[in-house]
């Protein structure tokens, strides 16, 4: 009888084996696919990288220094002063803030960006898609080689999947605001930036 048992034990373990063989290219079909997505954001958080940061710091900071050193005036011009508080506005956006970054929120997996700087934006999304680039691979590891538990594998994959998800919308946030803040800097910058040329002109 327990000869009988152990048989029917292992035909089943056989069985169940068998399954997880069966379902292992859908699995790897669907890592393949996510592989493809980050690549594809790779790309784009590349071509969307702001190499200027340091230029665009400079030539605020020169732009501050002329307000500072030829603009006197007896009254309060509100408009101005309403256009330079928009400038430092922007120039929060754009300038990353010192210990803040990315950061996971404590009732999800979710990663927020604490701190909606555009260099931080940027580090966020590419160590986001660097950590899941990882995962992926160890994952198609363990399949590939039939590891841990084959029953969770399923599972597994579409945690990823919310997660590949979550990348493509916080990249798409990224480019946005990226895009928004240049164009707002542009904008304020050619204004405020004439007038302080102009102030020098008159010295």
């Amino acid at each position: 009888m327990k000869i009988f048992s152990f048989f029917i034990l292992f035909a089943f373990t056989l069985l169940f084996a068998s399954c997880g063989d069966l379902d292992k290219p859908k699995h790897l079909k669907a890592i393949a696919k996510m592989e493809e997505s980050i690549d594809s954001m790779h790309i784009v958080l590349k071509e969307n990288r702001l190499d200027t940061l340091a230029g665009i710091q400079i030539a605020a900071n020169a732009l501050l220094t002329r307000f500072k050193t030829y603009y006197v005036t007896d009254t309060i011009d509100m408009e101005l002063g309403k256009k330079m508080n928009q400038f430092k506005r922007v120039m929060k956006s754009i300038k990353p803030k010192k210990g803040r970054g990315a950061k996971t929120s404590t009732e999800s997996n979710e990663i927020i960006i604490a701190d909606r700087s555009i260099g931080n934006g940027f580090a966020v999304v590419h160590s986001g898609l660097k950590a899941e680039e990882q995962t992926l691979t160890d994952l198609k590891k363990d399949i590939e080689n039939g590891n841990g538990r084959r029953d969770k594998y399923a599972e597994y994959i579409k945690f990823e999947q919310q997660k590949v998800f979550q990348l493509q919308q916080l990249l798409k946030a990224y480019v946005d605001h990226k895009n928004k803040t240049i164009k707002d800097f542009n904008e304020i910058y050619g204004e405020l930036n004439a007038f302080s040329l102009k102030l020098m002109e008159k010295k």
